[in-house]
């Protein structure tokens, strides 16, 4: 397989490793949230502030969804170089510190 193939390889297992990550987190969060209500941890002020602050984050969230499209290209790019350095570097019998 070429280098590049491996590489291209590398960035899409990445990609669904944090797709899972993502979904896994989120799973976890509600499920503490509903184990917290059943338990009768959490008190309404908790939940109405708790809810303020997911609408707040989803508006940021809509409205600077083209800047981090962006910032995910930048950080795809510079991960993409860095991946690429470290081939080279392997290639040319570099040892790292």
């Amino acid at each position: 397989m070429r280098e590049a193939n491996l590489s291209r390889e590398r960035i899409a297992w990445t990609a669904v490793v944090v797709a899972l990550a993502t979904s896994a987190s989120w799973l976890a969060a509600i499920s503490v949230a509903l184990a917290a209500k059943e338990a009768g941890v959490v008190t309404p002020e908790v939940l109405v502030a708790g809810r303020a602050l997911l609408r707040a984050a989803w508006l940021l969230i809509r409205h600077a969804a083209p800047a981090a499209l962006a910032a995910a290209f930048v950080c795809g790019v510079i991960a993409l170089a860095w991946v690429r350095r470290n081939e080279e570097m392997a290639r040319n019998g570099a040892r790292h510190a």
